[in-house]
């Protein structure tokens, strides 16, 4: 089968092929789905989210210009909808982090140190989840599902230097976290 792009699914659907939707979905439905899970942070939800999320999309093609990658422009429509969806059950849900997110905020202070890292990522975990929800899903972005500060900065809705300088003080607000915690700090040696 030919590599058919986002493009050429784009273009046929706008020019009445529904069917090739299809695809699109097919290629971004775990993308949708994980991000409103880490969200919104129940199963079921998170299935009725993405579903809503591409009919957003479905109907908005049409406006999608080309400025940024599909997959950035749908990011973005996921995010807004996630947050939406939080926004109108009022409830304060937390991301979930991979496990490799405690190697990437302490790899500077344990570089020659044996840490049980099971531990640390607990406490680095413990430590997200007290951050706010747009801090979270900056680090979400940038740790987990390793974007680009510029792609961030256009799901987020601000400039990549906003982005940057998120990211340094969710890092510090991080450590400082983490600091206070006795158990990482005779992990560390902070």
């Amino acid at each position: 089968m030919s590599n058919i792009t986002d493009t050429d699914y784009i273009h046929r659907v706008l020019n009445g092929d529904t069917v090739s939707f299809r695809f699109l979905v097919e290629r971004y439905q775990q993308m949708v789905y994980t991000l409103a899970l880490k969200l919104i942070r129940n199963r079921e939800e998170a299935e009725d989210a993405a579903q809503e999320i591409f009919m957003k999309c479905y109907r908005s093609l049409n406006s999608y210009h080309h400025q940024s990658a599909f997959a950035t422009w749908l990011y973005r429509i996921a995010y807004n909808h996630s947050i939406d969806a939080l926004k109108k059950k009022n409830r304060k849900q937390y991301t979930e982090m991979k496990e490799g997110i405690a190697d990437s905020v302490i790899a500077t202070n344990a570089a020659d140190e044996k840490i049980d890292f099971k531990e640390v990522q607990l406490l680095v975990k413990q430590a997200i989840h007290r951050l706010s929800p747009d801090e979270q899903v900056i680090i979400t972005l940038y740790y987990y599902d390793d974007l680009p500060v510029r792609d961030i900065a256009e799901i987020m809705g601000i400039t990549e230097n906003n982005v940057k300088i998120k990211l340094y003080r969710i890092r510090g607000r991080l450590l400082e976290l983490l600091k206070s915690k006795n158990e990482i700090t005779s992990i560390l040696n902070l």
